[in-house]
């Protein structure tokens, strides 16, 4: 017969059994691997309030108040998720995260019979965590307000500077409250302007470029940054799948990485094909390779009819020999001459 399992192993069985659930409500839910902030790319607020709800009937608090965090990450403005989300809490006896969750709720929530009553559980709640603190000291978790109140001031003056990505940026400190459990409805407030902020920024990159400024590498790079954070903070850009691939060959090719360049470029120009830009790109990153032809070839399967595609066909003709270069400079400039077939 087999051994009966261990305790300790019976209970590592049960908590991989809790993780592939967990896994799979957040997959169920929308949830990316990425780990975005707040928004839409968390997951659909309303289901997961349901899912959290459902577990938390089940009395599973622990496993319900994770899914309910999510819940208001997704839609901070979803009250009933901050509500859910303190009792959980308060099952999982989690206390001080309990009363976080009481007081975003009680904040925010209309003077109706909910509120009433959570007002009254809150102050319950807080009792409870000063008798806590008051007999474990150090190992009760500090309050967070002031130091949110002051991420939540650096967050808005890095987002009023234009400072989105880096060290001490306004994404950075979004990441901070988000990571240390800040709950509130502005939350989504804050994501959607830095979202906002991201694409506009990412737009006038994209401009300025393709308009032919030269751009410094480190700023092309930051724009892989950015596309990122407008997704993992609101809807992402719809032109992205171009803009970002595009950005990123620009950068590549100034670094001399022609290869990945071009990679890149036809990339770009499968994701917008009306872009005629981003095939020019393509061809100019197999000619800086020292491939020609390639980028004639290029040029006349893409764009057979641009005038871009015969001045690089006189050139290429150029190189094999004077009299082919001197023809194909003759048609370019007489074309338009020639007379109507009947």
């Amino acid at each position: 017969m087999p051994e009966r399992a261990t305790f300790a192993e019976g209970w590592a069985m049960r908590s991989d059994l809790r993780r592939l659930t967990w896994a799979c409500v957040l997959l169920t839910c929308g949830l990316s691997l990425a780990e975005p902030l707040v928004g839409p790319s968390v997951g659909r607020g309303d289901a997961l309030l349901a899912e959290g709800t459902r577990l938390y009937n089940k009395r599973k608090h622990k496993d319900a108040a994770e899914v309910l965090l999510q819940a208001t990450r997704a839609n901070p403005s979803l009250l009933p998720a901050y509500l859910g989300l303190a009792r959980a809490r308060m099952g999982a006896k989690d206390v001080p995260g309990a009363c976080a969750a009481y007081r975003a709720y009680v904040r925010s929530a209309p003077d109706i019979q909910d509120r009433t009553k959570a007002q009254r559980e809150l102050a319950l709640c807080e009792r409870k965590l000063k008798a806590a603190r008051r007999k474990k000291r150090n190992k009760v978790p500090p309050d967070m307000t002031a130091r949110h109140v002051e991420l939540k001031a650096g967050f808005f003056a890095a987002l009023e500077e234009g400072r989105l990505v880096g060290p001490g940026a306004a994404g950075e400190t979004l990441r901070t409250l988000v990571s240390e459990g800040y709950l509130g409805t502005d939350l989504g407030d804050m994501a959607a302007r830095l979202s906002a902020a991201s694409q506009a920024t990412t737009n006038e990159l994209h401009q300025r470029a393709l308009a032919g400024e030269a751009l410094p590498t480190a700023r092309l790079r930051e724009s892989g940054a950015l596309f990122d954070l407008a997704r993992d903070t609101g809807e992402p850009s719809a032109k992205a799948a171009a803009q970002a691939p595009f950005l990123e060959g620009l950068a590549a090719l100034q670094s001399g990485d022609s290869t990945g360049a071009q990679r890149l470029f036809a990339k770009a120009a499968s994701a917008a094909p009306e872009r005629t830009e981003y095939r020019v790109w393509r061809a100019a990153a197999l000619q800086r390779a020292g491939d020609l032809d390639g980028a004639l070839t290029v040029l006349e399967t893409d764009l057979p009819q641009d005038a871009r595609t015969d001045v690089l066909r006189a050139a290429s003709a150029q190189r094999k020999s004077p009299e082919a270069g001197a023809r194909e400079l003759e048609r370019i400039l007489f074309q338009r001459y020639a007379p109507a077939t009947r």
